[in-house]
Parts: C-alpha cells; structure tokens; sequence
C-alpha cells in the first residue's frame, strides 16, 4: 500500500498557512455580494493573562474621555445636563453619586435604615435586567444587609419564573398560569403589576412556595401575602407548611389592588401553597415573603429589559402598591440590552431612557431613586476580547441622565474594575462570569453582591458619624 503520510503533513501545513493569513484580511472585506469576517484560529486558546487585570480599587479614567479620545464613539452629549457637575473621575465606582436637589437622597434613605430599630420596615425596589435574574447580586446583598440591619425572608416573589430552577433564594413551583411581561408585544395589555407583570390564573391554577437554605435569612417567614384584583368574590385553598388546607375568599376589588395576608407565630412556616378552583375576572401580581420588621430588597429583573418597557407601569397602580409596600429607595438598572458593539450612536437609547426617568419619578414621587449604570460587557473586537464600544458611553450617559433628573447614580461599569473587568471576572478561578462575557455566576453574584454592601455601608457612615463600617461577611 502507497504510503500518504507527507502528502497529508503537506496538505496540513498548507491548512494552517491559509487558515493563519485570514487573520490579515481586512474586516469587513466584501466581495461582491458577500463580506468577511475577521478570524482568528488562536483567539480561543489565548491565555487569561492577556487581558486587562480586574483591579477594584484603583483609579479609573474618566468615562466620557475614554470614549471620545480613542474615538469610540461621537461625544453625543452635552457637558452638563443638571443642575450639579459630575463628581471627580477618580471617584467614578467607588461611591454613589448624589445628584437629588437637596443632595439628601441617600441622607433620607439611611435615615430609614436607622429606624428599623425603632420596629420599621425599610423596603428597596431594584428594577434589573438579565444581570440580575435569579437573585443573583441582589440575593447576596439582601442576605447581607438583613444580617447587619435586620429581617428575615426573601420579600417580593413572583408567581411564575424562567428561573425558578435556577434561584438559590427558595423551591417555586407554579401550574396553571398565562404570564404577561411588559417585553412582551400584545395588542391587549393588561395593567401590570409593580414587577413588570400579570399573571392570569386557570381554574385550579396553583402556586407553591419553599424557603431554602443557601441564604441565612431566607428559609423561614411569618407573614405571607399575594397581591390580587378581583372583578367579584372568589373562593380559594391555601396551606402552610403541614398543615390543612384551609378555605377562605378574596374580596372583589374591580380596578384596584389587593392584598390577602396570612400570619403565624415565630418561628413561623417554610412553605406555603394556594390554589384557585374560581378564576374568573382574577388576576394576580406577586406576593410577598416576610417576618417582621427589618430591610427588604423586593427583585423586579426582567429579561430583555432595556428601561424603556417600564414606562408601561401605570402611576396609580404603582401608588396603590406602594400603600402596601412603602418602599424607601427604587432602584433601576439596565443597559445590557441597548449594548452592542455596532452602537454608533446613542439619542435614541438617550431619549428613551429620559422618558423612562421621567415616569419613574411619576410612579414613585418623593421617593429617593437609585440609577445603578450598565456594567462591562465584552465580546470579540476582532481577534480579541474586549469591552463593547456602546458599554462607556450608556455609563456617561446614565450619570447625565440622573443629574437632569436628580436622581441617585452608581457607575457600576467602574466599580466593577473597568474597560476588559467582564472578561477577566469569567476566566477567574472560580469562574466569576459567564463565558457570554455578559452575565454574573452565583459566585461572582457573591462578589459584586459584597461590592454594593460595603458601598452602602461606607456611605451610611459618612452620614451617621457614630456609626462604624462593618464590613460584610462574605
């Protein structure tokens, strides 16, 4: 038999040669009907230490020079929107930037903080998107700070997930139910909830809920309630823990918010189920996990939310929710979605999220609002991974935002370690980030989670001068 081993190595050779000078053709290179893309055959396979080193603490460059020096993207956006400057660049992540009027948005919030002592509830509402889902982040600061301030339970829970596998917060389990999203395109809208969300039951439609242990403070609770509107009265079946299911009726509520409450002793139950045989004219939109006083940091993500779907959240309805909850601080964080790294231009994202402010501040007036920016977000420029052009100009933009509106503002891009920190925090060991270069792990959850406690608790301090910084247990 003919021997083909060096017309095979030759072949090979002559592969790799071909495959290595793609990596010089221009991007974008058309030709005729059809354009090239460039390529890399080593991109894979380089080594973590090639990109930018997750350094927390040290100094970051001014956002805005960042994008306009290295021509990023244009300078879309005027020098000063509101009516206080930017604080120094050198600051940018390391604290929350206060731009209310009076400068005493986060005074008024720690104030609150300061009176669960008292027997007060403090309640934060954190509007997020996929950054945030399944609690990750947001579990870990709640665990945290309900250690260090108080209370026990998860708070807010929706009545169906698409992670409810996924969380580490508690075991949901749901039946029965047409789920309507404000991302979602309907002709017919119903009024959504304070979460982004309406859930339409079918008869016999059911809903369990059971605490887990992975969190301290999240496995037990005394209280539970489900938020409803009724069109007339409705008979239904509830049980906690190992006990009887137990008959009771929900009110008729035609047009406005509901609450049904259930109440035990310490130390209270570890699971909890309703289940509705009437279902018309009902419709439910979360409920709530709690016991007793302390802080509560209710989770509203929705997946593909860019802000701007928010501005389908009805002021009244949000007000009567509100004569429940009496939130102290709301909290907004998005971004993602408008990201991509054949962003040009930002107006449009600019005056969608304008409008968004504007109604937040109509839904929740007098309240303290937190603007949390969009953080790094990383994929191939090229050959290599880096950061998306669009990420530090929405930053810049956000914190413009806020100044014109007088909100709060944390620049979490910086605060997360900058320019190439997402492609760092997922080639960690343990892996910190997805390799989406997109999404936090549990584990980087953990991390950033870690950041925002000590954030806060560094700010209350500034603020209560007989306090001392605790620092967070990890």
């Amino acid at each position: 038999m003919k021997n083909y081993i060096n017309q095979t190595l030759l072949l090979l050779l002559l592969l790799i040669l071909f495959l290595t000078g793609l990596a010089w053709v221009p991007e974008n290179l058309a030709i005729g009907e059809f354009r090239l893309r460039k390529m890399d055959i080593f991109a894979d396979i380089r080594r973590a230490s090639d990109v930018m080193p997750f350094v927390k603490d040290s100094t970051q460059p001014d956002t805005a020079g960042w994008y306009a020096a290295d021509t990023i993207l244009p300078a879309v956006l005027p020098d000063s929107v509101g009516p206080l400057p930017p604080v120094d660049s050198s600051l940018f992540g390391k604290i929350l930037e206060d731009y209310t009027p009076d400068q005493q948005g986060l005074a008024r919030f720690f104030t609150a903080v300061d009176s669960i002592r008292h027997g007060q509830t403090v309640r934060v509402a954190w509007y997020g998107d996929s950054f945030v889902e399944g609690d990750i982040l947001v579990g870990d600061l709640r665990d945290t700070l309900q250690t260090l301030w108080g209370g026990q339970g998860v708070g807010f829970v929706p009545v169906t997930s698409e992670v409810a596998q996924f969380k580490r917060t508690l075991k949901h389990q749901f039946q029965g139910w047409t789920t309507y999203s404000v991302v979602k395109k309907l002709e017919n809208r119903p009024v959504y909830g304070i979460n982004g969300y309406a859930y339409q039951p079918e008869p016999e439609a059911k809903i369990h809920y059971e605490g887990a242990s992975y969190f301290r403070h999240t496995a037990q609770w005394t209280q539970f309630r489900f938020f409803y509107s009724a069109e007339q009265s409705l008979s239904f079946v509830w049980q906690q823990q190992d006990g009887m299911p137990q008959n009771d009726t929900l009110s008729a509520a035609p047009g406005r918010i509901r609450a049904w409450k259930w109440t035990a002793n310490y130390p209270g139950t570890t699971a909890f189920a309703v289940r509705f045989p009437q279902t018309e004219g009902l419709m439910l939109y979360g409920a709530s996990l709690e016991n007793g006083p302390g802080f509560y940091l209710d989770n509203f993500s929705i997946r593909g939310n860019s802000g701007g779907p928010l501005k389908l959240l009805r002021p009244d309805i949000m007000r009567q929710f509100d004569r429940f909850q009496h939130y102290n601080l709301i909290v907004l964080q998005v971004g993602l979605n408008a990201v991509t790294n054949s962003l040009n231009n930002i107006k449009w994202y600019q005056a969608e999220l304008d409008r968004t402010f504007a109604h937040l501040r109509a839904c929740f007036p007098d309240k303290p609002i937190l603007i949390v920016s969009v953080g790094d977000r990383a994929n191939k420029n090229g050959t290599e991974l880096a950061t998306m052009r669009g990420v530090p100009a929405i930053v810049a933009m956000q914190r413009d935002l806020s100044r014109k509106h007088g909100f709060l503002f944390y620049d979490l891009f910086h605060g997360m370690g900058g320019p190439g920190s997402m492609v760092q925090l997922a080639h960690h060991k343990p892996r910190y980030a997805n390799l989406d270069y997109t999404h936090l792990t549990h584990e980087g959850g953990k991390v950033m989670g870690a950041l925002f406690a000590q954030l806060f608790l560094e700010e209350k301090a500034k603020r209560s001068p007989k306090s001392e910084v605790v620092s967070p247990k990890s």
